[in-house]
């Protein structure tokens, strides 16, 4: 039997150059029981075909259709903002949701107003035993936590868990929470920028809850290293948009660690060209930055020191394949964690709210 789906949520698809991924995506959400009509696709300039054979194959799916690629932020943008109920299933082209994903996710939430976040745990198509995303946070150099990665789904247990920050795969989203906090920053292009929307929610006193019986199935491609440029230059704005003052100032001197080390390793990579056109790039946004702190200020519900933490750096295997790069690692890796621990139990942070 179909199962129901919940009345209160309409589904968002973001897709660019999908075509071969998009079915599977459409038909999980019907076998969840989503009517074709709650389906709005937006399609951000894909040279595939996608907007024809949406409208030979599922005439009754929404398309709206972007002329430019600037990244799959305006189309979630737009996704949200022209959805008209209380939830919205955010999701992207290459995504395959199980049956009960949505209902699983939407119970907590109907439940109680301070999550305005469900995600689930997203597993690897290739392997759907194995994680991708789950568990995850933001380090205080502001670098991505994903403690769960590649590991057995078994092991992560069955505890629903709040999380720092989270992917947006598959995300369902309050809808005014998510408009409230800004909705995503259209200049990231990408990188940086699901983290950058999720973190600002829990800035604004929200819950993001995961719910390890939701689950969605990635059809993950390995990224190239054009994306080093804007991972480079939304760090950085990230950290000066959203970090306290006070923060940044008593981070400089692991900042100051971190990223010569990031300088160098990129440089040795061959990729010391990006890192300066990164900066160059971010002092193009810097104009704005006023106003983009003017928003952290205004949501802000919790300070850095709740928000921020210190683990294990994910790091690119083609990167830490490098001998000398993992010992470096390791040993900054308790540089920092010695460091965190001594700003947490200092009144330094505690101040800073």
């Amino acid at each position: 039997m179909t199962p129901a789906f919940p009345d209160d949520v309409d589904v968002a698809i973001v897709a660019h150059n999908n075509g071969a991924t998009l079915q599977g995506t459409l038909q999980s959400l019907f076998d969840a029981g989503c009517p074709a009509g709650r389906i709005t696709l937006v399609d951000v300039a894909s040279t595939d075909g996608t907007a024809a054979w949406m409208a030979r194959d599922h005439p009754q799916v929404r398309v709206r259709r972007l002329p430019r690629n600037a990244g799959p932020d305006p189309g979630r943008n737009l996704g949200i903002v022209e959805a008209s109920r209380r939830f919205v299933l955010l999701m992207d082209g290459d995504v395959r949701i199980q049956p009960d994903m949505v209902r699983r996710l939407h119970a907590p939430m109907s439940g109680d107003g301070s999550i305005k976040v469900g995600s689930p745990i997203v597993v690897h198509a290739d392997r759907p035993d194995a994680i991708q995303y789950a568990g995850g946070s933001l380090h205080y150099i502001c670098e991505g936590i994903n403690p769960w990665r590649d590991r057995a789904l078994a092991e992560r247990g069955g505890d629903a868990l709040d999380v720092g920050v989270a992917p947006t795969c598959a995300l369902l989203l309050d809808r005014e929470a998510a408009i409230e906090v800004g909705l995503f920053d259209e200049r990231y292009f990408i990188g940086k920028e699901d983290g950058d929307f999720t973190h600002r929610i829990r800035m604004a006193g929200y819950r993001i809850l995961e719910v390890p019986q939701a689950l969605a199935i990635h059809n993950s491609r390995p990224r190239g290293t054009w994306l080093f440029y804007y991972q480079i230059r939304n760090r950085w704005h990230f950290i000066l948009k959203n970090y306290e003052a006070r923060t940044i100032l008593c981070l400089i001197p692991a900042l100051a660690i971190y990223e010569p080390l990031q300088c160098l390793v990129l440089a040795a990579q061959g990729h010391g060209w990006t890192y300066l056109r990164a900066v160059a790039g971010l002092m193009a946004m810097l104009p704005a930055l006023p106003r983009d702190r003017a928003l952290a200020r205004r949501i802000r519900r919790r300070s850095d020191r709740e928000l921020l933490t210190s683990a294990p750096l994910v790091v690119r295997a083609d990167i830490a394949s490098n001998p000398l790069v993992r010992a470096g690692k390791r040993a900054y890796e308790r540089f920092l964690d010695a460091y965190w621990r001594l700003l947490t139990h200092s009144p330094l942070l505690a101040a800073s709210r």
